[in-house]
């Protein structure tokens, strides 16, 4: 079975159009081999503990409720780039069916384990971008997907899935964001990342106008995305120390966490107020409303 490298991956971004090697995001995902689940969150190469992705998915809950609560639980939901199966799991205690898909075998494998013994819920391998499963679904989930997907592709995706959508049905996008234009990670890890402006015109593009979007930023991402930056400039400024460390990991990550209030507030909100870059990345989630019988965003 393959596996992550030992060694963390070096990511090199770019300003440029938001293109990128879809081979090289299939080959990344493919190479998690048991590492999946970790992967599956990215938690797997800035050595985070697992209290660390827990964390992280309460917050999106938390954040996700009142946009799922509307929904009709007798519906089905479709799970795009399903990972290791954490939300088709969650989904599958509250909807009436899920359906999960992913690229990655290794994910799939990952997902069957942690779904064993729902009998609601299917998952299946195998590429979103040419077959999807039949609707209608009530709520269709990606989780990360229209980062690694040229505009093009998003586009082409969004409009197919939006015709699998029911009357009320809506789509939930979870999308790493930068703050201006677009930026593209090179080299062994790639991805795009959009500012909210250029997401805005993908699902324009993708035929939703902007009264029918809706985003609300993951706190739950920040706080996991700060850890991991403590422990990339730990590895710059103390190179003397292991490179790759779950124990340093899980150190770094409680020291944050108990300082929560200035490490994954006040910190951020500064380094934003002094006009730093800092952290570069965020996330929001997309609730996109094509059907006018949806109800508005709360």
């Amino acid at each position: 079975m393959k596996r992550v490298a030992s060694t963390p991956t070096e990511i090199r971004y770019r300003e440029t159009a938001a293109e990128i090697d879809d081979g090289a995001v299939r080959a990344y995902f493919d190479a998690v081999g048991e590492a999946a689940a970790k992967a599956s969150y990215m938690g797997h190469e800035r050595d985070m503990p697992a209290a660390a992705m827990r964390y992280r998915f309460a917050r999106e809950r938390r954040l996700l409720e009142p946009w799922l609560r509307p929904l009709d639980p007798g519906g089905r939901v479709l799970d795009v780039g399903c990972g290791a199966g954490t939300w088709t799991d969650y989904f599958a205690g509250r909807f009436a069916g899920v359906v999960g898909i992913d690229r990655s075998p290794a994910m799939i494998r990952a997902a069957e384990a942690r779904c064993a013994g729902r009998a609601n819920v299917e998952l299946r391998a195998g590429d979103f971008r040419g077959e999807l499963p039949e609707g209608p679904f009530e709520l269709v989930f990606l989780g990360g997907i229209c980062m690694y997907l040229g505009d093009a592709d998003a586009e082409a995706l969004l409009r197919r899935l939006f015709e699998r959508l029911t009357e009320t049905g809506v789509v939930i996008c979870r999308e790493s964001t930068v703050r201006r234009r677009i930026q593209v990670a090179e080299g062994r890890y790639q991805a795009v990342y959009r500012s909210l402006g250029r997401y805005a015109a993908l699902f324009e593009a993708a035929g939703l106008p902007a009264e029918r979007v809706a985003w609300v930023r993951n706190d739950g991402y920040d706080a996991m995305n700060i850890a991991g930056e403590a422990v990339l400039a730990r590895r710059t400024l103390l190179p003397f120390l292991p490179q790759v460390s779950p124990a340093l990991g899980a150190a770094t990550w409680w020291a944050l966490r108990l300082a929560a209030p200035v490490s994954f507030v006040l910190a951020p909100w500064l380094a934003g107020r002094a006009g730093l870059d800092w952290p570069r990345l965020a996330n929001h989630f997309f609730l996109l409303r094509p059907s006018a019988s949806t109800q508005p965003a709360p």
